[in-house]
C-alpha cells in the first residue's frame, strides 16, 4: 500500500490550519486522556503515517488494522466483503486512499485464515531501534541543512538543537555520544522536533513553518510529544509518557499545540528513520 507519507506542508498553502482549527473547534484531543488514546491507537499502524493514522481515528477508533484491498488479497489472503465501507487516508502522489479494517474481510479460504501479527501481537517487545534509524536520520538532515554531531555530553545533558545563521549549515544538533540507540533515536526525535514544529523559524530548505512565537510550555510539549509519537509508534520507551503524565493524572487540558505540526514532524522522522525521505523541491 503506498499510502505513507504525511500530508504535504509547504510553506504558504492554505490549508495548513484546517486541521488545528478543527480541533479547536471542536475540542477533540485536547485534553489528555484524548491525547493519549489518540497517540496509543497510531501505534496499531506503523505501517502509515501518523497524519494517515489520525484520519483513521477520527472515522473509526476501533479499526484495527487498514488496508486496501488489493494488500489484504495478497498480503493475508482475504477478500472484502461486499458492501463493506472504506475508510479514507492519504496517498503518496495522489489524493486519497481507501483501506478496509480486519473485520470488513474474510478469509478467500476458510482453512487458511491468516491474522496479521498487528492483531495477534500488536505491542511486541520493546527493544532497540532498526540498526540504521539514527545514521539514516543524520543523513537525511544533512540534504536539508541540519548537521548532526555526536560527542560526549556528560551525564545531565542528552543533546540540543540551536539555529547556526552564516554558516553552511542552518541548524546544529548535538547528540550525546555515550547514550544508548534508544535514548539518541529518542533525542534526535525531540530536538528534531522543536526544527520541524517550526519553533527555531523557517528556512530556505526547510518543509516547515516559522511557529517561534509559541511559547516555552508549548515547544516543549510539542517537542516531546513528537518524540513520544515517533519511538511510541516503532515500540521503544523513552520515558516520553513520564514526562507527559502531568497532564494525564488528572486529564489536564492541554497547552495551546498544534497536532498538525506534531503529526507531520514525526511522519517526517520516520521517513527518514527508514530511508525513504526526500527534500521539499524548490
Amino acid at each position: 500500500m503506498n499510502a505513507q507519507t504525511s500530508f504535504p506542508f509547504a510553506p504558504g498553502e492554505p490549508q495548513k490550519r484546517m486541521l488545528d482549527d478543527l480541533i479547536t473547534r471542536s475540542l477533540a484531543y485536547r485534553t489528555s486522556n484524548e491525547f493519549f488514546h489518540l497517540a496509543n491507537f497510531t501505534r496499531r499502524f506503523p505501517y502509515i503515517a501518523p497524519f494517515n493514522a489520525m484520519l483513521l481515528h477520527v472515522q473509526n477508533p476501533g479499526i484495527q488494522c487498514a488496508l486496501c484491498a488489493p494488500d489484504w488479497e495478497r498480503q493475508y489472503k482475504r477478500r472484502v466483503n461486499p458492501g463493506s465501507r472504506p475508510y479514507v487516508i492519504l496517498r503518496t502522489m495522489g489524493p486519497v486512499a481507501f483501506v478496509f479494517d480486519l473485520s470488513d474481510t474474510s478469509p478467500i479460504d476458510p482453512k487458511e485464515d491468516l491474522v496479521p501479527a498487528s492483531i495477534s501481537n500488536p505491542f511486541p517487545a520493546k527493544g532497540d531501534p532498526p540498526p540504521a534509524a539514527v545514521g539514516n536520520i543524520e543523513d537525511a538532515c544533512l540534504k536539508i541543512k541540519i548537521l548532526i554531531s555526536q560527542r560526549d555530553l556528560g551525564t545531565a545533558m542528552a543533546g540540543r538543537v540551536y539555529s547556526t545563521p552564516n554558516q553552511p549549515h542552518d541548524f546544529f544538533l548535538q547528540l550525546n555520544s555515550k547514550h544508548t540507540a534508544v535514548q539518541k533515536l529518542g533525542t534526535i526525535s525531540h530536538e528534531l522536533g522543536h526544527v520541524f514544529c517550526g519553533h527555531l523559524g523557517e528556512t530556505e530548505d526547510g518543509f516547515w513553518l516559522d511557529r517561534s512565537d509559541r511559547g516555552k510550555v508549548v515547544e516543549e510539549f510539542e517537542a516531546e510529544a513528537v518524540a513520544y509519537f515517533v519511538t511510541l509508534r516503532m515500540n521503544l520507551d523513552i520515558g516520553s509518557d513520564a514526562y507527559l503524565a502531568g497532564y494525564l493524572q488528572e486529564n489536564l487540558r492541554l497547552p495551546d499545540y498544534s497536532l498538525d505540526a506534531i503529526l507531520k514532524a514525526a511522519g517526517k522522522i520516520e521517513e527518514m528513520a527508514q530511508g525513504r525521505f526526500r527534500p521539499r523541491k524548490k
